[in-house]
């Protein structure tokens, strides 16, 4: 990922000044874009067939940073950068998927102060301050954000106020879903709670599945509504 930052920084210079707008409401259209200390860009992985946005820092110092991934599945991924060296204990992500899903694909406008708001698949907002990248306000949620460090897991959190999510939790080197024997926790905006085994909620041999959720739609909802008992 660090790699994959400077190819976007190199290819940024062909790539004019942002211009306000609304929500783009295009269904995967490929951007390369930036907004003061924000660079935007949105694609789509062939790979595991998912329409992505990513939101980075233009002013990186040392390969000290933290930057944003937002999918069609729900994800909201935050990685964290912490210096030169192996990415196994020199970066680290913390993730969650938000729920319930009310369109196809992740959006973007620009503010007219620069500012930069990322609407979610599930039609939650995350406004980024475009003078230093960092979240600025979570719109119908609340949410905290601590200094870059290995040691305050991941440094981001959340809390929506309407819908459900799951939270990933923080793991060195990766996403801590990608081992099946660590656990997630899935919570309801209203109420309800529960830890859950990755193996119960992701796939691990995706195969035919482009989503690595077991549930989408109403079977996720009713899956968690009744092994969690949450509400929304």
């Amino acid at each position: 990922m660090k790699k994959h930052l400077s190819l976007i920084l190199v290819s940024l210079s062909l790539v004019s000044s942002y211009v306000f707008a609304d929500f783009s409401r295009t269904k995967c259209e490929k951007v390369l874009t930036a907004s003061g200390d924000v660079l935007i860009q949105r694609d789509y992985d062939e790979n595991s067939r998912s329409c992505f946005i990513s939101i980075h820092p233009m002013d990186v110092v040392d390969l000290k940073y933290r930057d944003y991934y937002f999918d069609n599945a729900g994800l909201f991924m935050v990685f964290n950068s912490y210096g030169d060296g192996p990415n196994s204990t020199m970066t680290g992500t913390r993730g969650f998927y938000l729920f319930p899903q009310v369109q196809d694909y992740p959006d973007y406008s620009i503010e007219s102060n620069g500012d930069v708001r990322v609407q979610t698949v599930s039609g939650h907002e995350i406004v980024f301050d475009s003078k230093k990248l960092k979240i600025k306000s979570f719109v119908g949620g609340t949410f905290t954000e601590k200094i870059l460090s290995s040691k305050n897991q991941g440094g981001t959190e959340i809390k929506p106020g309407s819908g459900f999510y799951l939270d990933i939790g923080f793991k060195l080197g990766g996403l801590n879903n990608e081992n099946s024997k660590n656990t997630t926790q899935a919570i309801g905006s209203k109420s309800g709670q529960c830890a859950l085994k990755n193996i119960e909620i992701f796939h691990y041999d995706l195969g035919q599945y482009s989503n690595p959720l077991l549930y989408t739609g109403k079977k996720l909802e009713l899956f968690l509504q009744k092994r969690c008992n949450i509400k929304f």
